[in-house]
């Protein structure tokens, strides 16, 4: 884990943030803070306790699909690798190892649990091992070579529509 993390304005400004209660925000920049460094975090007493935050903000944040549940205690940011870059050379794998194989890319590089959503293009595992790229031609030869596909039409009408 991180000792910082940026906050991005374009966070702040986005309607899914906007439209929750001023706890719920609160808590989801604890959320940010205490991530590890893909996007995955521990509900603790550090957290709920200052905050005096309780199920129902955790509730809310999910409505609002900023993040998603994997249990009562682990929480996924949703849109994790849209609001944090590390560096390939400072990033530590999730210690959350069951949790990381449950995960998958959407286009827009949010998370999904649903690997059937049309959206999503590679898994959370198969990104990191070919170097978590935000450049979707890598991630596009990594499947050619995974599904032995050629057809670069095929896997963007799949993938990215």
């Amino acid at each position: 884990m991180a000792n910082g993390r940026m906050i991005t304005k374009s966070l702040l400004m986005s309607n899914k943030y906007l439209n929750v209660s001023n706890d719920s925000k609160a808590l989801y920049q604890y959320l940010l803070v205490f991530a590890d460094d893909d996007g995955i975090v521990k509900r603790s007493m550090m957290i709920d306790v200052p905050l005096q935050v309780d199920d129902s903000n955790y509730k809310e944040l999910l409505d609002a699909h900023l993040i998603i549940n994997h249990d009562d205690q682990i929480k996924i940011i949703t849109d994790w690798n849209a609001l944090q870059t590390l560096r390939n050379d400072r990033y530590n794998t999730s210690e959350y190892v069951e949790v990381k194989h449950t995960l998958y890319l959407k286009t827009d590089f949010s998370y999904s649990v649903n690997k059937d959503d049309d959206h999503v293009m590679i898994s959370l595992d198969n990104w990191i091992n070919i170097g978590r790229p935000k450049d979707r031609d890598k991630i596009k030869q990594s499947k050619d070579k995974e599904t032995g596909t050629t057809n670069k039409d095929d896997f963007y009408k799949s993938s990215f529509q």
